[in-house]
Order: structure tokens, then sequence, then C-alpha cells
């Protein structure tokens, strides 16, 4: 599972450099894990080149060079008529399936809703085992939609699945127009996240508070304050503190990576944006390099929601083949030969306050402090970078940057 860890979180920020041409000093706010278990369940029935650039782009080639000779308990159990014509993508989908498992257990501490779904068009046969496979490894279906026919019923039915597993926070995935009678095949992934923090800001404690989004602009926010203990730690070479501050039960934690602040905090925040990556970040976020302080925290209440239409980001970062007409080879979804993916659409929601991620009514827990005890800073008043990981398998489920609180 490793490896697949590692290649979902090398895509995580190769992702980020890619829409950040686009949202330059906007804010950004994505699921990677959920990403990547989306395009995942195309690739379990992709080949040829459409199969070859999903496992480039998402680093699951290297996933599959990592595993060696060792099977899957779940493929060995098959026996020699049922393995799978496509025994690299279907071990893919098992660690996958093993994951989203892990995962799923988490459910009686914090919402996590990935809503993963593929949309067909009806006209287009699904081959059963495909069907199968996305039930097992991917907790999801294939529906079959008319979008020839009736292209306004099937966007509401898919706008109201998506609303209803994000608990109403996601509405109108797709709006008026966004699916026309040309549309064959969809991706949907909506990701919602609600938990509460293990430390509690105290309300009273919330006040408004500058926040400075450049050299010369700032807004007013409600920033919030707290102090206790926190695993702290300092990078060095770009000047950067990272913060951990865990979820009840410390099962998720939020790292928050705040460069120092200076004259133009965005350049900064582009310098440290620049020098992430999947080995650095593993360094930087364990435990050694982040003795816990005591600390005096502040940060903003903020609320991220965030929708991308994927399919020019995948094609610049190299997945072309599925979204075109004449090139790609979803054989193993359909026998029908053209079938493509028409629309991917990736869309997100995280509220953060005193309470943890979404507004909840709970007394808050005031840390005791001592007057002789020695304080480090930690304040979040200006741009910074977060992401939120499964700790007891290192997993990415959301990376953002904060610009504009």
């Amino acid at each position: 599972m490793e490896s697949l860890v590692a290649a979902n979180t090398k895509f995580c920020f190769d992702f980020f450099q890619e829409i950040s041409k686009t949202h330059f000093n906007k804010n950004v706010f994505y699921s990677p894990l959920s990403l990547s278990a989306a395009i995942a369940m195309v690739r379990l029935g992709a080949k040829s080149d459409s199969a070859q650039q999903i496992d480039q782009v998402l680093h699951f080639d290297e996933f599959s060079q990592n595993q060696g000779d060792e099977r899957d308990p779940c493929l060995k159990s098959r026996t020699q008529e049922t393995l799978p014509s496509n025994p690299e993508s279907e071990l893919l989908s098992c660690h996958f399936g093993h994951l989203l498992s892990k995962l799923d257990r988490m459910r009686a501490d914090c919402t996590l809703s990935i809503a993963n779904r593929l949309y067909g068009e009806k006209e287009f046969p699904i081959c059963p085992e495909y069907s199968e496979s996305v039930v097992q490894f991917y907790h999801t279906t294939i529906e079959s939609v008319d979008f020839r026919k009736d292209t306004e019923k099937s966007r509401q039915a898919i706008n109201f699945w998506v609303e209803s597993q994000s608990r109403g926070k996601i509405k109108e995935l797709f709006s008026k127009d966004t699916l026309t009678d040309d549309t064959v095949l969809v991706l949907v992934n909506a990701v919602y996240f609600k938990a509460k923090w293990e430390k509690y800001f105290d309300s009273e404690n919330t006040v408004d508070a500058p926040f400075l989004l450049s050299e010369n602009e700032s807004k007013t926010v409600k920033m919030m304050h707290l102090k206790g203990p926190f695993s702290l730690g300092f990078i060095e070479e770009l000047k950067t503190q990272i913060l951990e501050m865990r979820y009840t039960k410390g099962m998720l934690s939020m790292f928050i990576l705040l460069p120092a602040c200076s004259e133009d905090n965005l350049k900064g925040l582009e310098e440290l944006e620049k020098n992430i990556t999947y080995e650095k970040i593993m360094t930087w976020s364990c435990s050694e390099n982040m003795p816990e302080e005591n600390v005096a925290v502040s940060f903003p209440q903020l609320t991220l929601e965030d929708s991308y239409d994927l399919n020019t980001v995948l094609q610049h970062m190299g997945i072309t083949a599925v979204f075109d007409e004449t090139k790609a080879d979803l054989s193993g979804i359909s026998p029908d030969p053209n079938l493509y993916l028409s629309k991917v659409i990736h869309k997100t929601f995280l509220e953060v306050d005193e309470n943890g991620s979404e507004a909840v009514a709970a007394s808050g827990i005031e840390a005791a402090t001592k007057s002789a005890t020695s304080w480090q800073t930690f304040n979040a008043n200006h741009p910074f970078v977060f992401f939120i990981r499964h700790n007891p398998t290192q997993t990415v489920l959301f990376y953002g940057r904060v610009v504009s609180p």
C-alpha cells in the first residue's frame, strides 16, 4: 500500500503545479486521493494508450513496478479460470479497495464522503466484469442514463445524487447546458469532509483581525486563538513553519505550512510551493522533525469550496486519449468502440471553525496554561499551504492553498 500512497501523493503535487498555472494567487482546494481513485476506475477499463497515459500521469506505472512478483490476497483467491484479463490494473484496484476500506472505518469519528461514480449513455452496453469490479474495489457503481434523449433529466439525477452524498453541501455540480446529447461518459467526483478538532478553539477568543493578502493589501477575518501543546517544525531552507492540528482521536491531521511573514507574502508562498515534493513532505512532517512544543496558535476561520472541470487539466498533464472519440480505448468498460470520456468534474467542500471542519454545537475545552510557560507563536495571518492526512496510512486526503480566507 505504501507504493500506492506514494503514487497518489506524487500526483497530488503534479496536479497542484498544473492547476496553479490558471489559479495563480487564488485559493485552491482538492482531494488527490479521491481524484486518483476516480481516474483509477477509468483505468480499470482502459487499454493501449488510454491506459498507458493514465499510468504515467498518476504514477501508477511506478506502483506496478514496486509490487514485484507479490500478488495481492484478493487476487490470490481467484482461480486460474477467473484471473482478470488486465491483472496489473486489477491489482492496482485491489490496493485502492483496501485503502478505501481503511478510510471507511473512520466513519464513527468523522464524515468523509467520497462520491465517485461513472454515468454512461444507456445505449453503450457495460461489461458485467467491469461493473462487478467497480462495486468490489471502489464501492460505487456505473449508472446508465439517457444523455441523448433526456439530457436534463440525466443532469438532475446526477446533481441529486451528489447533493445527497455531500449532506446537501455540494449543489448543482452540473449547471444547465454543461451536458449535451453528445455526452456519452461522465466521471463525477465530489468530496465532503466533516470532523472535530482534538483541541477545540474557544469561540470567545475569536476576534476580527487583519489577514495580509499581499504587500499592500489586507482583509479582516475571524481569527481563532488557542494555546496548547502542538507538533511544530521549521523548514530552515524555506523559512517555513509546519504545524500539526489533529482531529479527534488523532487518525486525521491538518498540517499547515506557513512561510515567514515578509513584505511580499505571495513570493514566499510561491517559493514554498515550487519546493514541495513527495519525499520532502514525508521528511518535513515526520515526528522526528516536528517535536511537541507549547504553541500559541492563531488560525483563520475559512470556507473552501472548489470545482474543477478536469478535461483540460488532465489533457495538459498528458491524459489525452480517453477524451478523444477517435483514440479512446475503453473496451474494458464497454464493447462499443465509440465510448470515450466526455467530462470529469471534481468538487470539494471544507469549512473550518472553532469546532473543526464544520460548525457543530459543542462546548469548547479550554487548555490550562501557566504564566511561566514559554510559548512558540504560529500566526497564520498571511497565505499558507495545508494538507489533511490520514495518519495510519500517510494518505493525503486534501490539499489546499489559502491566499484569502
